[in-house]
C-alpha cells in the first residue's frame, strides 16, 4: 500500500545525504577530472621523464617501422637483424609489429626477414590481433606512436563495421600529428576517408602514399580507384598502366572495366567484364555489373536474365535493388513495382545516395511521396554531400513545385540557371515560379531575352507567351496571339489557343478556343484539364470526368490527377 508520509521521509533523508556528501563528492570529482586527460590530450606522447617501451631500439629502426611503408619496413628489419638472433624482448616485439603491418596492410609484398617468437602478451600485438577480428582496441594506453596507430589497422579488414571505422578517425589523426611522414598513417587515413565516402580527401592522402610507393599493388589499385571515383579517368588509367599494362590480374581488369563504364565506353567495359567472368564465373559483383552495362545499352531482356540469376543468391544488395527498380520503371513501365523496390532499398540502406536519387526521380515524375518523402526531401541529403549535383537539384525543384514551396523552388531554379542549365523545361518552370511569386516582370524579361535569341524554339516561345499573357495589355496580347496562330505548327497552335482562352470575355469564346486547341492537338492535357475545371465548376460532373479521364490517360503517373479522378468518381456515384 502506498504511504505518502513514508515517501516524504525517504525524500527528506535523501536530500540530507546529498547536502552532507556534496563537498566530498565535489572534491572527488575534481581529483578525478585532474587525473583524466581531456579527449584532445588523450593521445599525446609520454612525458619526457617516462621511457618508451622501445627506448633501447635504434631511433632509425623505430622510425622505419613507424613510417610503415614496405621499403622502410625492410630497411628497418635489415638494420635490426642480428646474426645469432639474440634480440631483446622489445626488439622481438618491434619485429613482430613490422611483420604484422606487412602481412595485414601490404599483403602483396614479401616478408624478407625472420620473425622471432614473443613471450607473453603485449598491447601492441594485442591491438593487431583485435584488428584482425574486426575490433578497434581502445585499451592500448596510447603512450607512443605505435600504440596510437596500430588499432586503426582494422580499417583494412573487410569485416570492419561503420562504427569501428568511426572509432579509428581520432587514432589516425593523432598518429599523423605525431609523425606526419608516416606512410602507414597516410594510407590508413586514405582508407578511412574512402570508407566515409569523402573521396577527394581520400585521393589526396593516397596521392602522397603513391609518390612513395608507386609499385605497391595495394596503393596503386586503391589510388587508381579513387582517381576513377573522383572523375580523373586518364590518370587512373595511367596508374594501372604503370602497375602492369598487359596484366590479366583480375583486380586490374575490374578497375579497367569500371573506368570504361564511367567513360560510357560500354563496349570496352563489357569486354573487360567478360574477361573477369572467364576467370571467375561465379563473381556475383561482376554478374551484376554486366547487367548494369546491358541496361545502359538498353538490352533489357539479357539484363533481366542476369538480374534473375543474381537474385537466386541475393535479393538485398543495394546495387541489385537499384538495377531492378530501373528495369521496372524504364522497361516494364511499372511505376508501382519500381516504387516498392526502391522503398525496400531505402529501408535497408536509408543513407544510400543512389537509392535516394532514384526515389527522388520517381517522386518527381509521379507528383507523390516515395518512402514518405517528396523529391526535395529525398535529395536534401544528396545536396548536403554534393551541393553542385545538378540532377539532385532538378529533382529537388520538382518536389518543391509539387509542394508549392515557391520561394525555395525559385532559389534552386536560379542555381540551375547559373550552372548553365537552359533546358526548355527549366525555363518553363522558372517562368511559372516567378509568376507564382508575383515576379511576372522578371519572368517576362528572362523569357523575352531567350525568345529573341531563339525565335524558332517553340518550347521557349511557350514560356515567352506565358509570361507575356501575364504582363501585357490584353488587346496587345490578343493581337500577338492571333498573328502567331495562323502560321504555327499544330502543337504550337494548340498552345496559343489554350492561352488565348484565358483572355476571352465570354464562356462561349473560352470553350470555342479550348475545343479548337484540342482539334490541333488532342493530347493537349492543359486544355483538357481546363475543360474539366470549367464543367466541374458548372457541376456538370460527367462532362468534367470525360475530360479528366483523358488527362489521366496522357499522364498515367501523375498521382494528383488520379486523386482528382477518384474523388470525382465517388461524387458521381
Amino acid at each position: 500500500m502506498f504511504r505518502p508520509f513514508a515517501s516524504r521521509q525517504r525524500i527528506l533523508f535523501a536530500l540530507i545525504a546529498v547536502l552532507v556528501c556534496s563537498p566530498l563528492c565535489a572534491a572527488k570529482k575534481k581529483k578525478a577530472a585532474d587525473e583524466v586527460a581531456a579527449p584532445e590530450q588523450a593521445f599525446k606522447l609520454p612525458a619526457t621523464n617516462r621511457k618508451s617501451y622501445f627506448y633501447k631500439v635504434s631511433p632509425e629502426v623505430l622510425a622505419g617501422v613507424e613510417i610503415g611503408s614496405p621499403e622502410s619496413l625492410r630497411t628497418a628489419m635489415t638494420a635490426i637483424k642480428k646474426s645469432k638472433g639474440d634480440y631483446e624482448e622489445n626488439e622481438k616485439v618491434l619485429i613482430n609489429i613490422a611483420t604484422e603491418i606487412m602481412r595485414n596492410v601490404w599483403p602483396s609484398e614479401k616478408i624478407t626477414w625472420e620473425t622471432p617468437e614473443v613471450a607473453g602478451d603485449n598491447v601492441y600485438l594485442g591491438a593487431v590481433y583485435m584488428a584482425q577480428q574486426g575490433v578497434f582496441d581502445s585499451s592500448t594506453g596510447n603512450v607512443d606512436f605505435l600504440s596510437v596507430l596500430l588499432p586503426a589497422i582494422v580499417l583494412v579488414n573487410p569485416i570492419a563495421t561503420s562504427d569501428v571505422v568511426a572509432q579509428c578517425e581520432a587514432s589516425v589523426k593523432n598518429a599523423l600529428s605525431i609523425r606526419p611522414d608516416s606512410v602507414l598513417a597516410q594510407y590508413l587515413m586514405a582508407v578511412l576517408k574512402e570508407k566515409q565516402g569523402i573521396f577527394k580527401e581520400a585521393a589526396s592522402y593516397m596521392e602522397g602514399v603513391y609518390k612513395v610507393c608507386p609499385d605497391v599493388e595495394e596503393v596503386a589499385l586503391s589510388y587508381a580507384n579513387l582517381l576513377r571515383v573522383t572523375g580523373d579517368f586518364a590518370k587512373s588509367q595511367n596508374v594501372l598502366d604503370v602497375l602492369n599494362g598487359d596484366s590479366n590480374d583480375i583486380r586490374i581488369l575490374k578497375q579497367r572495366a569500371y573506368i570504361a563504364f564511367e567513360k560510357k565506353d560500354y563496349a570496352d567495359a563489357e569486354l573487360y567484364v567478360a574477361r573477369v567472368l572467364q576467370q571467375s564465373p561465379n563473381d556475383l559483383e561482376f554478374v551484376l555489373f554486366r547487367a548494369k552495362i546491358l541496361i545502359e545499352k538498353n538490352d533489357y531482356i539479357h539484363a533481366v536474365s542476369l538480374l534473375d540469376m543474381y537474385a537466386r543468391q541475393d535479393t538485398t544488395s543495394i546495387d541489385y535493388l537499384i538495377l531492378r527498380a530501373k528495369v521496372q520503371l524504364d522497361w516494364s513501365k511499372n511505376t508501382a513495382a519500381a516504387t516498392e523496390t526502391v522503398e525496400k532499398a531505402l529501408q535497408l540502406y536509408p543513407d544510400n545516395l543512389d537509392a535516394l536519387m532514384f526515389a527522388a526521380r520517381i517522386s518527381s515524375a509521379t507528383d507523390s511521396p516515395v518512402a514518405g518523402k517528396y523529391a526535395d526531401e529525398l535529395t536534401a541529403q544528396i545536396l548536403k554531400a554534393d551541393p553542385d549535383n545538378l540532377d539532385a537539384m532538378s529533382y529537388a525543384l520538382e518536389g518543391l513545385v509539387q509542394r508549392e514551396n515557391w520561394q525555395e523552388a525559385y532559389s534552386i531554379c536560379r542555381r540551375l540557371i547559373a550552372a548553365g542549365n537552359l533546358s526548355p523545361e527549366l525555363v518553363e518552370k522558372y517562368v511559372e515560379i516567378c509568376i507564382k511569386l508575383n515576379k511576372s516582370q522578371e519572368a517576362y524579361d528572362y523569357a523575352r531575352r531567350l525568345h529573341d535569341a531563339n525565335p524558332n524554339d517553340e518550347a521557349i516561345m511557350r514560356s515567352y507567351v506565358r509570361a507575356y499573357c501575364q504582363v501585357g495589355n490584353r488587346d496587345a496580347v490578343m493581337r500577338y496571339l492571333d498573328s502567331q496562330i495562323a502560321t504555327a505548327s499544330p502543337k504550337m497552335k494548340s498552345y496559343l489557343l489554350y492561352r488565348r482562352s484565358f483572355l476571352q470575355l465570354t464562356e462561349n469564346n473560352i470553350l470555342a478556343d479550348l475545343r479548337s486547341s484540342l482539334i490541333s492537338n488532342p493530347r493537349n492535357s492543359d486544355a483538357l484539364f481546363r475543360l474539366y475545371e470549367i464543367y466541374y465548376d458548372k457541376k456538370d460532373y460527367r462532362k468534367a470526368q470525360y475530360y479528366l479521364r483523358q488527362v489521366v490517360a496522357i499522364n498515367p503517373n501523375d498521382s494528383s490527377v488520379k486523386k482528382l479522378n477518384d474523388a470525382l468518381t465517388k461524387l458521381i456515384q
